[in-house]
């Protein structure tokens, strides 16, 4: 099951969700033609349309939804992005080849989100171990394209799938380079080798110097739900006072961030959501950049330097943690870098270390690391936070890496998900954005305009605050205005 943006850019050239996102954020037939809910909000029954078919020309089934919702609810199973949104799942059940329906014991206010992902082939994987079997390396399509290469660490390259039941893909082949750096992602758009990748604000400029009239690309910028942030771990003796994790907020200067590192081209964010989340709220101002506010905090939490040595310490432990970034992604690394040298001002030392991105996140996926540099990207327009600040999904049941636990928190965020009225339900999440503001599980920074950089010949984007890739049609959308196909992503 996907857990990283990366994963869900390339199913979905290769798989069908049962329900899509269009640009606006709503709901869209997929492999599901037809949904009807209960009047209880409880059941949900679907009907599967009849012309959508596996590329081995096996029919798309009723079975193939219950084995994947099954394994989505199997405790055996790794699937933390969904998993929470089955966790009052009383059955699945099969109504016939091509209809099923689905109980749960409650209804959920973002229910109909919750089916925004792929099936699995049940014949594939019968009999087998589910985390073993050859699928998983090798997915079999039932949607525009097909797999025809994974070279580690280097590519994935799709074909047309010749068996697609819908629209006919754009273009022959697809595809996905994996590069060390955004600066030689960037150079090879330029050069032609690439059709597009993601930038940065150094990225930007560059591309501005150049001038308008580059002849080859266009720089693409727009804000979307994501944000970055700099994870805690709560459990850690450094961070599980709030007192402290507040501090280290006040000690990033924030608004130098925007200015230096994003060019003005970001918003300082208080809390788990982007700004254009209705979760957010807007008039709850950041905490402000205060070192000496921050000093006297990081004092009354009993961190001071009892022995002189220029770092703060309390019960032994000296205040020097290890700050983790992904190799290769600039602004996290700067980010980094500015909290070092506020950190520094007061005593307090942070490492940042860069690691290679699988080792990354595996240590972040277990809650194996004091503190990390992240971004979180909106995969779905649901603004829920249980699956990443509920106490009861921390690793290895959730997302929650930070080991964030606080009753009250807890308790909005369980009476969010069943209270249907939206207006009362934004009032708790505003509620509970203040709390995260105050108890600051996570140095939240900010939500950056999202930039990319397309090779002219690439039409028919359209932006949205889910991204290029998070809606239905999407890049599935794009094509060409040459008839050659595209090189490369």
């Amino acid at each position: 099951m996907q857990t990283t943006v990366a994963e869900q850019q390339v199913l979905q050239y290769l798989s069908r969700n049962l329900l899509d996102f269009d640009s606006h954020g709503k709901l869209v037939p997929g492999l599901a033609e037809h949904l009807e809910v209960s009047k209880d909000g409880r059941d949900y029954f679907f009907t599967l349309s009849p012309q959508a078919i596996w590329e081995d020309g096996t029919p798309v089934t009723a079975e193939d939804a219950v084995f994947t919702i099954n394994r989505i609810h199997d405790p055996k199973v790794n699937s933390p992005v969904f998993k929470t949104l089955f966790e009052d799942l009383v059955s699945v059940e099969a109504l016939g080849p091509r209809r099923f329906v689905v109980r749960f014991g409650s209804p959920y206010a973002y229910r109909n989100m919750s089916f925004v992902f792929p099936l699995l082939p049940e014949k594939r994987y019968e009999g087998k171990g589910f985390t073993k079997v050859r699928e998983n390396r090798s997915p079999l399509s039932d949607g525009p394209y097909r797999l025809i290469s994974w070279k580690s660490q280097e590519s994935i390259e799709l074909e047309r799938n010749p068996r697609y039941w819908g629209p006919r893909g754009h273009f022959d082949r697809i595809v996905f380079r994996i590069l060390p750096e955004d600066p030689v992602a960037y150079h090879a758009v330029l050069a032609g080798d690439l059709d597009e990748t993601k930038t940065d604000t150094s990225g930007k400029e560059r591309f501005q110097s150049i001038g308008a009239g580059s002849a080859c690309c266009r720089l693409i910028e727009y804000y979307d739900l994501d944000y970055n942030y700099i994870a805690l771990n709560n459990r850690s003796p450094f961070f599980s006072d709030a007192r402290v994790r507040r501090a280290l907020t006040m000690l990033l200067d924030r608004a130098k961030i925007v200015r230096s590192i994003f060019r003005g081209s970001a918003r300082i964010i208080s809390g788990p959501w982007a700004p254009d989340s209705p979760a957010y709220d807007t008039s709850l101002a950041p905490l402000p950049f205060d070192p000496p506010a921050a000093a006297g905090l990081l004092d009354a939490a009993g961190w001071r330097d009892t022995n002189g040595n220029g770092t703060r310490d309390w019960e032994g432990h000296e205040f020097d943690f290890e700050l983790l970034v992904s190799a290769g992604t600039t602004v996290g690394r700067q980010i980094d870098e500015t909290l070092a040298s506020e950190l520094a001002q007061v005593g307090v030392t942070a490492r940042v270390r860069p690691l290679e991105w699988a080792a990354f996140i595996e240590r972040i996926d277990a809650g194996d690391f004091e503190a990390a540099s992240l971004a979180w990207s909106a995969s779905d327009a649901n603004p829920d936070p249980y699956p990443y600040w509920h106490s009861s999904q921390w690793p290895p049941q959730g997302l929650n890496s930070e080991f964030y636990r606080n009753p009250e928190a807890d308790g909005l965020m369980e009476q969010a998900r069943r209270e249907m009225d939206e207006e009362k339900r934004v009032a708790i999440y505003h509620r509970l954005h203040a709390i995260f503001r105050e108890d600051a599980p996570a140095i939240f920074v900010t939500n950056s305009s999202q930039k990319y950089v397309f090779s002219k010949r690439v039409r028919g984007l359209v932006t949205s605050s889910l991204g290029l890739y998070g809606t239905w049609p999407g890049p599935l959308g794009w094509w060409a205005s040459d008839a050659a196909a595209a090189p490369a992503q």
